[in-house]
């Protein structure tokens, strides 16, 4: 299946900075932020495409989440990239993404 990048651009999307202030008031649901990754000019079937996306996530996931409190932070960048990588819907930067989280997270546990 073929991904229309150019209209998916991640447009929906791509992240969404849960702030606790739109988590805790259903008032401010419609305030989270978002920001548009595209990626029309990479080839996400192949590797360093994909290695491109991620970093471009990752990137508007830290811009998003800069507003949030240190102690929120990395909750939300984290969350913002585990929904863009869904969306996405290539097993290849899933793949990706599923290497990064597991290598933080065995960093973490040293």
């Amino acid at each position: 299946m073929k991904i229309a990048r150019s209209a998916l651009a991640l447009s929906a999307c791509l992240l969404l900075g849960w702030s606790t202030a739109a988590l805790g008031e259903a008032d401010h649901v419609d305030e989270l932020a978002t920001k548009t990754v595209k990626f029309k000019d990479l080839d996400i079937s192949k590797a360093d495409g994909a290695h491109a996306l991620y970093g471009r996530i990752g990137a508007a996931a830290r811009e998003v989440c800069r507003a949030e409190s240190y102690a929120t932070a990395r909750g939300c960048r984290a969350q913002a990239v585990d929904q863009a990588v869904q969306r996405v819907g290539s097993p290849i930067l899933s793949s990706i993404h599923r290497s990064e989280v597991e290598r933080v997270e065995e960093v973490v546990l040293r």
